[in-house]
């Protein structure tokens, strides 16, 4: 694993981590948690509308709001509909 790119596998399957608030979905497990703090602050409270100002104290409060899901399935896609 290198210090800019985070992937993880489970039984030889890629997973993602999805936030179970909203269903942002990364493959980054740093980034989802990232991303569950804005649910927390003012910012995530405004533009999501959940309770704010609660600030998790561990990163077992981050896992209440990750779901790790595995990719079964996948499907070629043309470049060049992805990086429009």
């Amino acid at each position: 694993m290198s210090l800019l790119h985070e992937q993880y596998e489970h039984d030889g399957s890629l997973v993602v981590f999805t936030c179970t608030e909203c269903g942002y979905t990364s493959l980054s497990i740093g980034t989802l948690h990232a991303h569950i703090e804005t649910h927390w602050s003012i910012l995530g409270w405004l533009k999501f509308h959940t309770v704010g100002f609660v600030l998790p104290s561990s990163i077992d409060r981050w896992m209440e709001y990750t779901a790790v899901r595995r990719v079964d399935e996948t499907s070629e896609v043309p470049v060049e509909e992805v990086m429009q």
